[in-house]
């Protein structure tokens, strides 16, 4: 009221220094900031009368103008002088204009006419008409809340293909101001404030009303003076990802009445407020020494919000377990033996760790004592057989074979043994092994005696030898239980190759 008269409308308006068209007094500074509807900018056109006290950049008394709603706006320019500064055009939908004059040295001052226009940089549709902005505000109130740019999505107050012009006007009870931190905050087009911006107003949505206005990469947050909060956010349809959440709280200056909690940074907020996960002091004196709250509130949000998925998912493992139940029980059993330890006792488990001996105890528990006699016996004489015919010799390599034909035979035999990758046997008994002569000694034997030179009853008594072993083979071919396939086949062969030589 103390800085000339201005006028208002729709369009525009007009305002001029104190005292217009006379002198305007000295020591005054008034301050005007415009504001224009989204995908507009201002004009502001100077009148012809035009005087204020001239000095060298104009550092006395002047009028300023800046491109935005601050005072650390861009600047335009300082104008003094006799000259008319004429039209000036914002880029924005913002302008902020301050007029000072110090304490002598007064002039007739300035009238100025301003006008909202439609900003170029935003393409006409068809008939030179820009894309209707839909009404978009919400009402919150109590002591604390969550202001959420995505409730705009939500509740369908705009649609995906329009710019976003949403307010959001915050009531705290009697007597109480406000605070606000911000949770999240991005712009899609960073500091590009004419794309996207989140505004922020102390006691109403006026412009003169500003507190803070947010448009690049970071935010901070805001104490008010007022029980009254307006934010505001702008994203045009190419800024539609822009997003935002912020935290309002409710305080009450100190001293703490009773109910309240004190936030050590004169701030007196509500007892409900401490110990619900959220921080709502400026610093986390509210969260602090809150473990077992914690714990408890942990526990019921966790019931609260998978109650329902932890039930359903026990009842179907519970289904599932009977299920199997009865299938189990319905289902004819298998016969088991069960066998205990004293049983079977460690020496024969020795045994059967060591399958080649075990399976050579076998044959010899098999072989009964009649035959081991008979045989002891023929060997006897085959040895009392050699040492007789000492003297003689084979005539004729082709009745007993030859030593190289022998070699090869022993050879292939050897050679199929290791393809199968099976393991040598171990040594036989000490007793069986001294009362049975080496296999080699039977092969030099032969070898070295003719055929033709025998006796009848020599050779019956070879004839007898060859049939105990092919009992024995018979013997061998029999299921052992425990002994491993692997060393009974061995066994075979070892006796197939001395039934071979035998015959040859």
């Amino acid at each position: 009221r103390h800085c000339g008269n201005w006028v208002r409308t729709t369009d525009g308006g007009t305002f001029s220094s104190p005292n217009y068209p006379n002198t305007y007094p000295p020591n005054k500074e008034c301050l005007y900031v415009l504001e224009a509807l989204p995908r507009q900018r201002i004009e502001l056109m100077f009148d012809e009368v035009f005087h204020i006290e001239a000095s060298f950049e104009c550092r006395f008394d002047h009028i300023e103008v800046r491109d935005g709603p601050f005072s650390f706006s861009p600047l335009i320019n300082r104008f003094c002088g006799s000259a008319s500064p004429g039209l000036i055009l914002s880029s924005g939908r913002f302008m902020w204009i301050r007029f000072f004059s110090d304490e002598e040295l007064e002039g007739t001052g300035f009238q100025v006419q301003y006008s909202f226009a439609a900003d170029p940089e935003f393409h006409l549709h068809v008939g030179g008409l820009l894309n209707p902005i839909p009404d978009c505000q919400f009402e919150l109130s109590g002591a604390d809340g969550v202001i959420r740019s995505s409730q705009v999505d939500e509740e369908s107050k705009v649609k995906p293909d329009q710019a976003v012009d949403c307010i959001w006007t915050i009531r705290a009870p009697t007597k109480n101001r406000i605070y606000l931190r911000f949770l999240e905050y991005q712009m899609e087009n960073s500091n590009e404030c004419k794309k996207n911006f989140v505004a922020v107003y102390d006691g109403s949505n006026a412009i003169e009303d500003l507190k803070a206005k947010f448009c690049s990469t970071v935010a901070n947050d805001i104490m008010l003076d007022t029980g009254v909060g307006v934010v505001r956010m702008w994203a045009d349809e190419t800024s539609r990802l822009s997003r935002f959440r912020m935290l309002f709280t409710s305080f009450a200056d100190p001293p703490c009445m009773s109910g309240a909690f004190f936030c050590h940074t004169n701030m007196c907020i509500n007892t409900s407020l401490v110990c619900n996960g959220i921080q709502n002091c400026v610093f986390p004196w509210d969260e602090s020494n809150c473990k077992e709250k914690k714990n408890k509130g942990l526990f019921h949000q966790i019931t609260k919000t998978h109650g329902t998925i932890i039930c359903v998912s026990t009842g179907v493992v519970l289904l599932l377990l009977i299920v199997s139940i009865l299938v189990q029980v319905k289902q004819p059993r298998k016969k088991v033996l069960v066998r205990k330890n004293n049983l079977f006792p460690r020496a024969d488990f020795q045994e059967v760790f060591d399958p080649p001996h075990y399976e050579l105890f076998n044959l010899r528990d098999k072989i009964s004592s009649r035959d081991l006699g008979e045989l002891s016996e023929e060997l006897q004489s085959l040895q009392a057989l050699r040492r007789s015919s000492s003297g003689s010799r084979c005539i004729h390599e082709h009745h007993c074979g030859s030593l190289a034909s022998i070699n090869s035979i022993k050879g292939s035999l050897g050679a199929q043994g290791l393809g199968r990758g099976s393991m040598e046997l171990p040594p036989f008994r000490v007793d069986f092994q001294n009362s049975l002569p080496p296999l080699r000694d039977f092969n030099s034997s032969l070898r070295k005696k003719s055929w033709p030179s025998m006796k009848s009853g020599r050779i019956s008594e070879l004839k007898s030898v060859l049939v105990l072993l092919k009992e024995s083979l018979v013997v061998l071919q029999s299921p052992f239980g425990h002994v491993a396939q692997v060393h009974r086949l061995e066994i075979l062969q070892l006796c197939h190759s001395s039934v071979t030589h035998l015959t040859l």
